[in-house]
């Protein structure tokens, strides 16, 4: 469905007319357009079609012109023409953490400002700070939000990076030249953001006219912004998005090597290469040797088999413990995508979702999985149509109809994401909380706490002895917002003494709790449940971005709430509430 494309462009003309024109009106018609279409469960292209789009809530002839220009057009003018018309740094400061389009036009119009470097300037000399309704406290707020956003844009999220990288690897492996080829880099060690993309590719003919066939047509690719070099074994492109990517060209006795050392990191190579100068053995791009001796090495597991080690995953090469463990046979065998048993953490209609219940558990049906937790938003997120008590129990009804349709084949579980409130406590009382399967726990709002509050807030509502699962711990979104402070490290203590599990978020702008983390989580014995945070079908998918950055923090299947069966993960259910002091 397109649903979701259009809907993101009329939420962003809305906050682009917020931007130029002090018109709440004609704003705010877009934003609720917006939200109309994104509640919208029947696909946007099939209204249109029957001529139906006029039933859609807050879809006038305006919104119907626009929705049917995209549809014909894949654009929508109006769009266009906004972003054309106002500077491009007003726009880039929409990205600044609590710096909305009312305050930025405000600036604009009192400082003149029209790019990050303006604004900064302003802050740093306090001119900012002098405009009434800012102050010293948002003034410094502004200009630690423009360095997270200027260090954050040399950067690019995995999941976009990781569809365009794998697309051009797939097109050039279909080259008669090529025998082998993979993506490289912090890509394939599953980085949660890359700064650009590496490839690896090997020939069948080593020769200088076949390396330059594949070079020329990997810098003539149609999605080709620039080129920024062009060679025999080396050249750089920056593709359309923006993001720079680096082919290597390598004869195929050269392939394992150069694969291994593109892919890096930097210190696990710089470990390794000083394991390997111990045991009289030479390693680089090119391959192993011992003396003039070339080792014969045709794969990466070759490589680490000549050092007496078993292979070390991609995931794993951060020179964070994965060598000795390689040692001593005991590196952990890691999750795959095979492993997930169901989807915990989805939504759906009854709050911000944008498929019903019975759509989601029928897509994890056709996925192979055995149960969805569906866990809508609670009462006090009104902005995602949080669910009263009273629509809590119409909703289990729902459930349990369709349970009992789906007997013996699914389950869907009954779970809420209910809200964290200020001190700690959740959304629901106890008499709703207890209607629940099980219950995430999630902060969405107030995130202007102090390390010390925050930390409180989370452990206590860990302590909850309803709270099954602590959902994105610390909020962030990557490349856009820094998570608020927390002390991990009390939490993760209050979590395990309490028997509560620490989600891996799987959302790619998220993938929260952070993997650095998860080693040390798994080790205290806290379970990770890898949660895609679905709002439709498509969404659930997210589960295998999440693996990936699972991988990378030594996680196991049996670790994983979701990779276990439905009898043992509802046995858990009940051991997290007994631990809490309620009886099941």
């Amino acid at each position: 469905m397109e649903n979701g494309q259009i809907a993101h462009l009329l939420e962003e003309i809305g906050t682009l007319i917020e931007l130029k024109e002090d018109n709440v009106f004609r704003a705010r018609a877009y934003h609720n357009a917006a939200r109309a279409i994104e509640n919208q469960s029947e696909d946007i292209a099939t209204l249109s079609s029957e001529g139906r789009l006029h039933t859609i809530p807050a879809i006038g002839k305006d919104m119907r012109a626009h929705i049917e220009e995209y549809l014909r057009d894949g654009r929508i003018t109006l769009y266009d023409e906004l972003v054309a018309s106002i500077e491009p740094g007003l726009i880039t400061m929409l990205s600044i953490p609590g710096l909305g389009p009312k305050r930025i036009r405000l600036l604009h119009a009192q400082l003149g400002v029209k790019s990050l470097e303006e604004l900064a300037d302003a802050c740093r000399t306090g001119r900012v700070a002098a405009i009434a309704g800012f102050g010293a406290k948002s003034q410094e707020k502004i200009l630690k939000g423009i360095a997270f956003l200027t260090e954050q844009q040399a950067f690019f999220n995995y999941a976009p990076a990781e569809e365009i990288a794998t697309a051009v690897v797939a097109e050039l492996s279909q080259l008669p030249e090529v025998a082998r080829a993979s993506v490289a880099g912090s890509l394939r060690r599953h980085k949660e953001t890359v700064h650009d993309v590496d490839a690896v590719l090997s020939l069948h003919t080593d020769d200088d006219a076949s390396r330059q066939r594949v070079m020329d047509y990997f810098t003539t690719l149609p999605r080709v912004r620039e080129v920024l070099g062009n060679g025999l074994t080396k050249s750089s492109i920056i593709l359309d998005s923006g993001l720079q990517m680096d082919l290597r060209v390598v004869a195929d006795d050269e392939y394992a090597a150069a694969l291994h050392h593109f892919t890096g990191s930097k210190e696990h190579n710089v470990a390794l290469r000083s394991l390997a100068k111990d045991r009289d053995i030479k390693i680089n791009e090119y391959g192993l040797w011992r003396g003039e001796e070339r080792l014969p090495i045709q794969s990466e597991a070759d490589i680490y088999a000549a050092l007496g080690l078993d292979e070390i995953p991609p995931e794993l090469r951060e020179d964070r413990g994965e060598i000795a463990a390689a040692t001593n046979h005991s590196l952990p065998n890691l999750i795959t995508a095979r492993d997930f048993r169901g989807a915990l953490h989805c939504h759906s209609t009854w709050s911000d979702g944008q498929a019903s219940i019975r759509q989601m558990a029928e897509a994890c049906i056709t996925r192979g999985y055995s149960y969805l937790g569906i866990c809508d938003h609670s009462q006090f997120a009104v902005y995602a149509h949080g669910l009263t008590a009273e629509a809590v129990h119409r909703q289990q009804a729902e459930i349990d109809e369709l349970n009992a349709e789906f007997a013996g084949r699914f389950r869907i579980l009954k779970g809420t994401e209910c809200d964290i409130l200020k001190d700690g406590s959740l959304d629901f009382d106890d008499e709703t909380l207890a209607t629940f399967d099980f219950v995430v726990a999630s902060i969405h709002s107030i995130f202007t706490l102090s390390e010390a509050e925050e930390t409180e807030r989370l452990i206590r509502a860990i302590h909850n002895p309803y709270t099954t699962i602590m959902g994105h711990l610390t909020g962030r979104l990557l490349l856009r917002r820094e998570g608020y402070p927390v002390n991990i490290p009390a939490v993760l203590e209050a979590a395990a003494d309490r028997g509560v599990a620490i989600e891996l978020n799987a959302n790619p702008w998220r993938f929260d709790l952070d993997w650095r983390w998860l080693h040390q989580a798994t080790t205290m014995g806290i379970p990770i449940p890898i949660c895609p945070d679905a709002h439709e079908p498509a969404g659930i998918d997210d589960l295998r971005y999440g693996v990936g950055i699972a991988r990378k923090g030594w996680v196991e299947a049996r670790h994983v709430p979701n990779a276990w069966e439905l009898t043992e993960l509802l046995a858990w259910f009940a051991q997290v509430r007994r631990r809490g002091g309620i009886a099941t």
